[in-house]
């Protein structure tokens, strides 16, 4: 890690014991340390503070105190971050070890890039695996169409974005229970949404995530389409599929740069 980073990486904790350790262990392991590490700690009550307190030497900034939870915190560690470009790794996903290597040269090489989408990648039942970038057309996501019964999420755990694109969108609704959705819905008003074919992060599938264990409450945050039109679904994937070839090769000229 570096006094003066090019990427923050922000991870938000609320009594995530159980990975937390993964999560950083995957943080640290990192291919290229031009990066600071934040974690925002709602005051957890079951362990993973004592956990996050024995990596502190290793950690630029832990902050530890009540908010009004995840995005909250997320804000906070936006906020107080000094890096370009903010990876958002939640508590009980994992970073893959190139992350910040190639978010790095993806925006240093392209400096009007501002947001990238990458491949989705996933654990499920303790297998990890990736699948392909989707393509987000904008419009999309700012009528309010990506979500599950139309075009499909954009999965935050494969975003990067410039700090000055979060400020200048005004940021997560803190209060909402999809303050993701809603970010990108902000971000697609005054940036264009890029893919590459490069990992960033891995969701990892559980219970109790916030998506999951409020569903009501998260699809009326979204304002939730009624009607399940999945036909967009296999669109995406088809249109996608098209244009893998062009992100692939764009992906690994880029990367081949300046070596």
């Amino acid at each position: 890690m570096t006094s003066e980073p090019f990427v923050s990486i922000i991870t938000p904790n609320f009594n995530c014991q159980e990975h937390i350790a993964e999560t950083i262990d995957s943080v640290l392991a990192q291919t290229c340390d031009d990066f600071e590490y934040i974690i925002i700690d709602g005051v957890s009550n079951d362990g993973s503070i004592e956990i996050i307190k024995s990596y502190l030497k290793n950690i630029t900034k832990f902050i530890c105190e009540k908010d009004e939870g995840m995005f909250d915190a997320v804000d906070k560690g936006i906020r107080s971050a000094n890096g370009e470009v903010i990876i958002w790794i939640n508590s009980d996903d994992i970073l893959d070890k190139n992350a910040v290597k190639n978010v790095k040269k993806v925006f240093k090489l392209r400096p009007k890039t501002n947001w990238i989408s990458c491949r989705n990648s996933f654990i499920k039942k303790d297998i990890s695996f990736s699948t392909i970038p989707y393509l987000y057309p904008n419009f999309i996501i700012r009528f309010g169409y990506a979500q599950h019964r139309f075009w499909g999420f954009v999965q935050q755990e494969s975003v990067a974005f410039r700090r000055k694109v979060y400020i200048d969108s005004g940021g997560l609704d803190k209060k909402s229970a999809a303050g993701d959705y809603h970010l990108w819905v902000k971000f697609s008003k005054i940036a264009k949404l890029e893919n590459f074919f490069i990992k960033i992060g891995y969701f990892r599938s559980r219970k109790e995530q916030l998506s999951v264990k409020n569903r009501e409450m998260y699809n009326y945050s979204i304002g939730n389409l009624k009607n399940r039109n999945y036909s967009f679904r296999l669109f995406r994937l088809i249109i996608s599929a098209i244009f893998l070839p062009f992100i692939y090769f764009k992906t690994v000229f880029l990367l081949k740069k300046n070596k």
